[in-house]
């Protein structure tokens, strides 16, 4: 019997830091230690070579330290930053085009965490490895070795290796759901986590636009759903419905099902609100990039979204998850809702006019749950959710967020695993109790705690200094 499987997307997966890599520390994997599972022997993972995809900025940083020291001067942002960076690049390049990262898997089987980055609610059942392959081949061009370009299409490859890990000709129609319905028909499954829906708005923020898809859009392929970053709520409905529907035909009527909702994209650090923030609101004029200050950012020059703009995106953050709650309400006695959108919520610090206390949501969340000797709360300083900060190697802000400020770090994820962990323990999940997680250990596995790159300060620094042209790099690179 299964005890764990779990269907999502990055979050659900364990991407941070901009690429897929640390799947031992997703958050399912921590769940699945808790409950007694080793993990990858019991609660099988996917794992991915080199620095994962599609690029991980922890180790680019790592990488480039060790070239250029623990600062970057002027002369070497011009003559070898560049192409310090288009050689870590090129080589993540040549690992998943052409090198072991391209080749079938010896794994035959299927992985208990299915969860795949960037994948929409409709991704979950429409998305299966011979699509992937189209794309990928769709996209690979005449040059086979771009300068400064990452492997083509990487959520697709990723998305294959999960699916179809050894390129089955049998498979390749297989999609989340029917890799789950093969678990459950093989081993059974005791629990399955859903998390999903997050990229049916997020990249509103990652691209500082808003392109609204209306109501009327009818196609289900899922590359052309893309040309659109905010789902519509009546086509999420839709689309989440089907989810349900889907999974409920692929499980025993006796699985316990746990499904997490999706938090306001507006509050990680990957934008910065600018201008006025009065007391009864939440909202600032502008959001500019992670990097946007109210010295360096001019709304004429700058990618934004209006604080208007922002609102509309957590309206529809709301509908989503009030369509997730009926969903959950109308499923059946073993469908629960864990609410992850709420605990973001008390975490969030400017919208909560805490920016004089940052650190003051983290102890208020643990103590509104009776903990007032949290490991967490032990750390110097308390970890929040603003932009991650260092100086000489040491933070000095944030730390629940990774270095891509839209994703969780590893204690961030822990965050989410006492989430689930304790609507587990409450509706009888034998041995689940968020207590079992080892914080020792997940503190210690997060390097961003541990040991932060020397370069993120210059990196931040210089994105500050330089915030017009730093814009025009994310507009190209997006």
């Amino acid at each position: 019997m299964a005890k764990l499987v779990a269907i999502g997307d990055s979050l659900t997966q364990g991407f941070q830091s901009g690429a897929i890599l640390k799947t031992e520390w997703s958050y399912p994997a921590m769940i699945a230690r808790a409950i007694g599972l080793s993990v990858p022997t019991d609660f099988r993972i996917p794992s991915f070579f080199g620095s994962g995809l599609p690029i991980n900025i922890e180790e680019l940083l790592r990488f480039m330290e060790i070239v250029l020291g623990d600062e970057i001067s002027t002369d070497e942002w011009i003559l070898r930053f560049p192409f310090l960076v288009e050689q870590f690049i090129d080589g993540v390049e040549d690992l998943y085009e052409r090198g072991r990262g391209s080749k079938p898997s010896a794994f035959r089987g299927q992985f208990h965490n299915l969860a795949i980055w960037g994948f929409k609610v409709l991704d979950t059942f429409r998305i299966d490895s011979d699509y992937c392959d189209r794309v990928i081949a769709q996209g690979e061009g005449s040059i086979e070795d771009d300068f400064l370009g990452l492997p083509n299409a990487p959520m697709y490859r990723t998305a294959r290796l999960v699916l179809n890990p050894a390129k089955q000709a049998d498979r390749s129609s297989w999609t989340q759901i029917d890799n789950l319905q093969a678990i459950n028909d093989a081993e059974g499954i005791d629990n399955l986590i859903i998390w999903v829906g997050a990229n049916d708005c997020l990249g509103t923020v990652a691209s500082l636009s808003l392109k609204e898809m209306p109501s009327t859009f009818d196609s289900e392929d899922p590359q052309a759903r893309g040309k659109f970053n905010l789902t519509h709520p009546d086509i999420f409905k839709q689309d989440y419905a089907t989810l349900i529907s889907k999974v409920k035909a692929a499980i025993s009527a006796d699985t316990r099902v746990f499904i997490g909702t999706i938090p306001y994209v507006t509050i990680p650090p990957i934008t910065q609100g600018i201008g006025k923030l009065s007391e009864d609101s939440k909202y600032f004029d502008y959001y500019g990039r992670f990097f946007a200050s109210e010295h360096n950012f001019n709304p004429f020059f700058n990618s934004k979204l209006t604080g208007a703009e922002i609102e509309k995106i957590d309206a529809n953050v709301d509908e989503f998850n009030q369509i997730i709650r009926n969903e959950v309400a109308s499923a059946g006695d073993n469908f629960h809702l864990v609410d992850l959108g709420g605990i973001l919520d008390i975490l969030a610090v400017k919208r909560n006019h805490l920016t004089n206390s940052p650190n003051e949501p983290l102890r208020a969340y643990y103590r509104s749950l009776g903990i007032n000797d949290h490991p967490l709360l032990g750390l110097d300083p308390v970890p929040n959710a603003l932009l991650f900060q260092t100086h000489n190697s040491t933070r000095k802000s944030g730390g629940l967020f990774s270095l891509d400020s839209v994703h969780p770090s590893t204690i961030g994820y822990g965050i989410a695993a006492e989430a689930f962990l304790r609507k587990m323990q409450e509706v009888g999940v034998p041995d689940a109790n968020p207590a079992n997680l080892d914080w020792r250990q997940i503190i210690a596995q997060d390097s961003l705690i541990q040991s932060p790159p020397a370069l993120w300060d210059d990196i931040i620094n210089g994105a500050e200094t330089n915030s017009i042209l730093w814009d025009v790099i994310f507009k190209v690179l997006a």
